[in-house]
């Protein structure tokens, strides 16, 4: 990332080059204005801002590079629209950082709001899914099945530890966390009166992204997991940063940022030994994604730009599964046996008979079927 500092910025034609992206010598002011220019809310300019109300928009904080850097960005853009006399932003941002295990960093929460006082904030942790939704007990319940017993005497704490235990495999895992922390993110999007979730997700993040639904069996949900507009969840999706690879926010966080702000540069996980039943189809795809992509961001960049041509059905239409809320596809099933061939998808027949009220999704029932007994669960 770094350019020859005797090089003149090919932007401004005046400053010395500090940097080079996509080719391009850059000074240090122009290489910051190219990133923030990619960051384009294009359906939230302050021009087509309602004149009634005050829109709302949520933006998951994991402390990461990429969710960071988009909040960092953001903030510039809402203090510009401040600044130029009208006074009056086109949208308010809900800031919500989730605990994924144990407690929560509430200090280092404090830091970003420090930094970025203009927004409202929220913490909680994972197993508050509990609270925010509350039709996720009998859901996990069923999907893990009769040799599963949910302890109401317990913590949501423990009781979500041991739902996760009971899941046999890394991927299965990370897979139904995923699944756990869109839920959660959404009830709380809805419980703030937030109109969309901006996710920050960069090129880099989509592509591995996508690549792991397809191997996990959810290549159907692909276009709304990857792709701008409204979800199944009845709120809308947005990606800012679907136009940045990692490195490229990496090395803009590592010169705009607040040093205060301790952002988490997280390592992909080593791989080295494919064996490691500690390492998931997530992990696999990122690292391969992180390793390559560097070398070919275009291939890695047209990941992204083929899903975007999918056309997805109506978020609405048809049946939905009971856990990820993903709509199935059943198209070309059989009504009256149910195990046959459904469009892109195939249902799963559980040899271990584990009936479930409610219509799972293909990538949900390959889940399912990771599970074991808690007596065995490690």
């Amino acid at each position: 990332m770094p350019g020859k500092t005797s090089d003149i910025c090919m932007s401004c034609k005046v400053a010395p080059a500090t940097d080079t992206v996509r080719k391009r010598n850059l000074c240090r002011h122009c290489f910051l204005m190219f990133i923030g220019s990619k960051v384009v809310m294009e359906k939230y300019r302050p021009r087509d801002a309602p004149k009634d109300r005050q829109r709302k928009l949520l933006l998951p904080l994991s402390y990461g590079i990429s969710s960071s850097t988009l909040l960092h960005i953001l903030n510039l853009q809402l203090e510009r629209q401040i600044a130029n006399g009208r006074g009056r932003r086109a949208y308010d941002l809900h800031i919500l950082n989730v605990g994924i295990s144990g407690q929560p960093d509430s200090q280092r929460l404090n830091s970003f709001q420090e930094a970025y006082p203009l927004h409202t904030y929220t913490q909680v942790s994972l197993h508050s899914i509990f609270q925010y939704d509350t039709t996720i007990r009998d859901v996990i319940s069923a999907y893990a099945g009769p040799e599963f017993t949910d302890d109401t005497s317990k913590t949501d704490e423990e009781r979500l530890e041991s739902f996760r235990s009971s899941l046999s495999t890394a991927t299965s895992r990370t897979d139904i966390d995923a699944v756990l922390l869109t839920r959660l993110v959404v009830a709380v999007a809805n419980e703030q009166q937030c109109e969309a979730i901006l996710w920050g997700d960069s090129d880099s993040r989509l592509a591995s992204k996508a690549l792991a639904n397809v191997a996990k069996g959810r290549g159907f949900s692909v276009p709304w997991d990857v792709c701008d507009g409204m979800s199944p969840w009845g709120i809308q999706f947005n990606f800012p940063l679907r136009d940045l690879f990692r490195f490229e926010l990496s090395h803009y966080a590592s010169v705009a940022l607040p040093k205060s702000l301790a952002v988490v540069d997280s390592e992909p996980p080593s791989v080295d030994n494919l064996s490691n039943r500690n390492v998931s189809i997530e992990d696999l795809m990122s690292h391969y994604v992180e390793t390559q992509g560097a070398k070919y961001p275009g291939i890695m960049a047209n990941i992204v730009r083929t899903i975007d041509k999918l056309e997805a059905p109506p978020a609405d239409a048809g049946s939905k599964c009971v856990l990820c809320g993903m709509p199935v596809d059943k198209s070309g099933e059989d009504p009256a046996t149910l195990d046959g061939p459904g469009g892109s998808q195939y249902v799963l027949k559980d040899t271990r008979e584990r009936p479930m009220n409610g219509t799972l999704c293909y990538g949900c029932a390959r889940s399912r079927l990771d599970l074991i007994s808690p007596t065995s669960a490690p």
